[in-house]
């Protein structure tokens, strides 16, 4: 009996001996299978980031293209590449942590611009309009094509929101200033209009988009705001002061704006605030495209020679060349 005692306890020692070592091997293989889970998981997170990462740059460097290796990320490496065309880019990421590896490969699109519509050479949205034009102010509706094309169909010279606004800027301008108000319908061209535009959700999208942003100082002569083939967008946020400077594009003024020397911009110029802006110009400017002026108070002061005229070309221009800072994901492959 104690032999079998000893021979049932041998066998029990041997059998509970082979229970933990597959135990131990099973828990081995698990501990293996969530290790492997891990590092696959972390080098596609580090993959899909590299993306997301790179996209910001592109929204910010409307330019970016090309190859971009060894970019360190949550321990763990990627390389970037981008090419094509803004209508068909082409965004790959290529990872590795440890020994795992992964690529992901986007196709997306930059959105256009989305363009305000332009309805006069000079439009003013406010409860309350002061108008103070004194000097050779020229507001003209009338196209002014910038390439020798034919002229496009005019717009009006002042557009407002109401009939009292029209009236009343009819009524305490200069007589001599207010046959410098040409186009549509002839001297005074100024005309009640119907905008139903969100002017603030639309500068916000601008500002978004900027390519330059400029603090409330003055900018003199060779600031340069891009260009008719080169149009940027520019926005100020806080009061400006423009001394002979140029500019092209879209600009967009959170504050007041002071126009001095020879100031030149070929596009749209969007002042707005939540109060009271003040639009002066002194000395010989000019905006060719159209000019928004949007606030609870607007006052206009010119002296000098200021020129406010609708030109399609200009915006057009704008409409072409600009580049937003959105992308539109057309495909997400892993």
């Amino acid at each position: 009996m104690g032999k079998g005692i000893l021979i049932l306890v041998v066998g029990l020692s041997a059998l509970i001996s082979l229970l933990i070592i597959n135990l131990n091997e099973d828990t081995n293989r698990s501990l293996d299978t969530t290790v492997d889970m891990y590092k696959t998981t972390q080098v596609r997170l580090i993959s899909n980031s590299g993306i997301e990462v790179y996209l910001e740059k592109m929204r910010r460097n409307k330019t970016l293209s090309g190859n971009f290796t060894d970019n360190s990320l949550l321990d763990g490496q990627y390389d970037i590449s981008i090419y094509g065309p803004d209508t068909n880019l082409t965004i790959t990421s290529a990872a590795t942590y440890l020994e795992k590896e992964h690529t992901s490969i986007v196709n997306a699109k930059r959105e256009p611009v989305k363009m305000p519509g332009v309805n006069s050479a000079l439009y003013i949205s406010s409860n309350t309009i002061s108008l103070n034009l004194n000097g050779n102010v020229d507001i003209n509706g009338n196209d002014h094509p910038m390439f020798g094309g034919p002229a496009k169909s005019p717009l009006p010279g002042i557009g407002v929101d109401d009939v009292t606004d029209s009236a009343f800027i009819i009524n305490n301008v200069k007589s001599k200033i207010t046959q410098d108000i040409k186009g549509l319908g002839g001297a005074p061209s100024v005309r009640t209009l119907t905008d139903n535009t969100d002017w603030l959700a639309l500068s916000e999208e601008f500002i978004f988009s900027a390519d330059t942003v400029l603090t409330t100082g003055t900018y003199s002569s060779g600031s340069v705001f891009g260009t008719t083939d080169s149009p940027i967008i520019t926005y100020c946020n806080g009061d400006v002061d423009f001394t002979d400077a140029t500019g092209a594009g879209i600009m967009v003024i959170n504050g007041n704006v002071n126009l001095s020397g020879n100031f030149n911009y070929y596009g749209i110029v969007i002042v707005y605030g939540q109060s009271s802006i003040r639009c002066q110009t002194i000395g010989n400017n000019g905006i060719y495209g159209g000019t928004i002026l949007v606030g609870e108070s607007v006052s206009v002061e010119s002296q000098g020679n200021a020129k406010f005229y609708y030109s399609w070309d200009a915006i057009n221009q704008c409409k072409v060349n600009l580049k937003s800072s959105r992308f539109k994901i057309l495909s997400w492959l892993e």
